[in-house]
């Protein structure tokens, strides 16, 4: 079975050690835009999710 992507986005984060708010900054969005896609209120675009990828160096 497959990780969903907000669990994932969690835990690369936290491996990381990356905090909302500079996973936020980095990306150019709010603290509560991370908080939105880690809990399954929202998705974050194609462009972000690479962004997402690059920033926190790993691949698909």
């Amino acid at each position: 079975m497959e990780t969903p992507f907000p669990r994932k986005l969690r835990l690369l984060r936290k491996l990381k050690r990356c905090t909302q708010n500079s996973l936020a900054k980095a990306l150019n969005v709010s603290r509560t835009t991370v908080s939105a896609w880690e809990n399954r209120i929202a998705e974050p675009d194609l462009a972000t999710l690479k962004n997402i990828r690059d920033y926190l160096k790993v691949s698909y």
